[in-house]
């Protein structure tokens, strides 16, 4: 099956991919379910089968942690988080309540909680498999000890907990399609992971070395069946706004038990998450498309006057002299250009500035150099005209 269906484990009808819907349909699959007891469930359009079926066989496990994120999936991974802007508006919908998803209004949001994570690497896997792990860090087993903070933000003496997180599977839920699809410059992706986070003691952290560690500021909403958390992350310079749905599996665990088909209840239990993360997601990037729109009127309401600052004598030098320095003082230009252009544009969009300095910074070079070449020419023509006739 194709990466770009297999890892979204959603049903898209009609698929253009015959080997994942052979996977979803799959007679096979209704012959394990029925073996168990479990029946077949009708499966429909923007399913997510593949998290049905992971629910199902792990649910039963106590140290078993569901969760789904925003974020955005490239080729080869996922990066959690979204823009400040669509973390601070998600804060102010989610107080105002979400009556279908049995989160209820609050007249304030609820108090953030302050944390330290720990994480350090197990010489030898210490018997644990293969954990999360900070990107650009080596491959082993890692424990996370989290602590408290105090009113000052700072972490204290023992922690609270001490875990081993152990991921058993990432499903990549499929954007909407149709009208209700997002903007291509807009997207909000979803995954939902499965992982088992196992108590350990305390002491096994003991002389271990530090991989690296996090500061949260988290805001906990709870609904009836999961409970959504907006996260601040700060990891050394970099700043993160993350947005998770964890299921509260005391719940799920109830409801599967007590159903009477199981399989029914995961895939019901798997549509009411699969829901809200699309409701969040898209809720973020409305966000995101305002913002957009926003900066484009702001830059096309100055552009004639941006443009004319780069015939003013001074600027037009002063970028003439930087480029000449070669390669290594085109950032310098770059630099240059956008100071001034912050300082009396200060309306505008700051990235949108700088995009603008660098493309500016560009064409002067591809000027000059354009020029050089001309002169080259030129010396090289009067050259052969002062040779003697043959």
């Amino acid at each position: 099956a194709c990466a770009a269906c297999a890892a979204s484990a959603v049903v898209q009808q009609p698929c253009q991919h015959p080997a994942v819907w052979a996977r979803v349909c799959d007679p096979s699959l209704g012959q394990r379910l029925a073996a168990l007891g479990l029946g077949m469930v009708s499966l429909e359009e923007g399913d997510a089968p593949l998290v049905r079926d992971l629910l199902l066989e792990h649910f039963r496990n106590p140290a078993l942690e569901v969760e789904g994120k925003l974020g955005r999936c490239s080729q080869d991974k996922f990066t959690a988080g979204i823009s400040a802007e669509s973390f601070a508006e998600l804060e102010a919908r989610l107080c105002a309540g979400l009556p279908s998803f049995g989160l209820a209004p609050s007249s304030a949001p609820p108090e953030a909680e302050v944390t330290v994570d720990r994480f350090h690497a197990i010489e030898g896997g210490g018997g644990f498999r293969n954990s999360n792990r900070a990107r650009g860090a080596n491959k082993g087993s890692t424990v996370r000890s989290s602590f408290a903070c105090d009113d000052s933000d700072c972490p204290l003496k023992e922690p609270f907990e001490v875990l081993n997180k152990t991921r058993l599977s990432d499903c990549h839920i499929g954007r909407p399609c149709g009208e209700a699809a997002p903007p291509l410059n807009c997207l909000v992706d979803m995954r939902v992971s499965f992982s088992l986070e196992t108590v350990v003691p305390g002491t096994i952290i003991e002389g271990m070395p530090l991989v690296y560690e996090r500061h949260k500021r988290r805001q906990t909403f709870k609904a009836r069946l999961f409970r959504i958390q907006l996260t601040h992350v700060l990891q050394g310079q970099r700043e993160t706004f993350e947005v998770e749905v964890e299921l509260r599996m005391d719940v799920v665990k109830h409801r599967l038990e007590a159903a009477s088909v199981q399989a029914d209840e995961a895939l019901v239990v798997t549509r009411e998450l699969v829901a809200i993360l699309r409701e969040l997601s898209q809720q973020a990037a409305v966000v995101q498309l305002c913002r957009k729109r926003k900066r484009l009127e702001d830059f096309l309401a100055v552009e004639l006057e941006l443009r004319a600052t780069l015939d003013e004598p001074e600027v037009d030098a002063e970028l003439r002299r930087c480029v000449c320095g070669g390669k290594e003082a085109l950032n310098r230009a770059k630099q240059y250009l956008c100071g001034i252009l912050r300082v009396r544009f200060s309306s505008v969009d700051e990235v949108a500035l700088f995009r603008f300095a660098g493309r500016q910074v560009a064409r002067v070079m591809q000027r000059e150099l354009s020029e050089a070449q001309k002169g080259s020419e030129g010396a090289s023509q009067s050259d052969e005209s002062d040779l003697p006739a043959a």
